[in-house]
């Protein structure tokens, strides 16, 4: 009897799966590129899953967006008259960092804030102004000009103050706390401080949402100083700053909660008055930034910047100031 044909394994090919999903992704570029990437960014959500792609991909993700023609895009009163007067002023959320024992720095702009209104001026082909601006969106310093934007997180936003529509923060956030404890998701620590930086996306949603108690601080560094001071009894921030923190070996003593917080994605840009076209402007600006990867690279280097800071400041390196 001849002998009986071998039965196909269960799992296939075993290189099936990854040829497949090499097509898919093949496909997808390609369909991407024909049908002309800002047009489908346009009708996709601003959350886009970029935030673990390599350095490479973003790359990649940046080529394939073509530059849109700003010089051709309607440019209402706000803008039209920073390019009049060949500077674009924004407001930006201002403090100091660590310093060394026995030393102080200066209040310094945040520098995501001042990456993306660096950002904007380039597209508006303007140089800008950086104003900073205290928890309570106050100018620090006299006779600082009034800002023709202001990055959100800056201040508190007004009720019925004009706002660009696109978000320009994004990504998921984590909630840290110290080993032990009896907190396991967010909804464990109702009525207990949690402390977050000012403008962080994930305060209104553990407030309203798990019924915790935000304490906000004036730098993402500060509110790090003050969870491990043990003034809060979680910290909420950026995953990706999270699992940077969480590496450090002074942070084997913390867990990371096993729970995603989304945002209120309320992260929204200001404008000094009503404009709807400065506004339409802002808002194609801002996807660019998002859909080519400019908000992966900005969170990756806020995430190192603070594992550093906070790396010195338990070292003793430097102070708090």
């Amino acid at each position: 009897m001849p002998p009986l044909p071998r039965a196909a394994s269960r799992g296939g090919h075993p290189r099936l799966p990854i040829l497949v999903a090499a097509l898919a992704a093949a496909v997808t570029v390609l369909a991407l590129a024909w049908l002309g990437l800002p047009a489908v960014l346009g009708r996709l959500p601003l959350r886009l899953p970029v935030e673990s792609l390599p350095a490479p991909a973003l790359d990649l993700l940046q080529r394939l967006q073509p530059e849109p023609r700003w010089d051709a895009l309607p440019q209402g009163p706000v803008l039209a008259g920073a390019r009049r007067r060949g500077v674009l002023v924004v407001g930006v959320r201002e403090y100091a960092r660590p310093a060394p024992p026995g030393a102080s720095n200066p209040p310094g702009p945040d520098d995501f804030d001042a990456g993306l209104a660096r950002f904007l001026g380039e597209r508006l082909r303007v140089p800008v102004k950086l104003v900073g601006l205290d928890a309570d969106g106050r100018a620090h310093g006299a006779g600082a000009p009034a800002p023709d934007l202001v990055i959100a997180g800056a201040r508190p936003g007004a009720a019925g103050e004009p706002r660009v529509a696109s978000p320009y923060a994004g990504g998921s956030g984590r909630l840290i706390a110290l080993r032990g404890s009896p907190y396991r998701r967010a909804g464990d620590l109702a009525r207990r401080p949690v402390c977050v930086a000012q403008g962080s996306p994930y305060a209104q949603e553990l407030a309203s949402r798990y019924h915790a108690a935000p304490v906000v601080y004036a730098s993402a560094i500060r509110a790090v100083a003050a969870f491990m001071a043990g003034e809060c009894q979680a910290l909420a921030e950026d995953k990706l700053a999270l699992a940077r923190l969480a590496g450090l070996p002074e942070w084997r003593f913390y867990r990371v909660l096993d729970q995603d917080l989304d945002g209120d994605g309320g992260a929204q840009i200001g404008l000094r008055q009503p404009d709807p076209d400065s506004a339409a402007y802002l808002d194609r600006a801002v996807r660019y930034w998002v859909g080519g990867g400019g908000l992966a690279r900005a969170r990756e280097q806020r995430a190192g910047d603070l594992a550093y800071q906070a790396g010195e400041l338990q070292s003793g390196l430097v102070c708090h100031a």
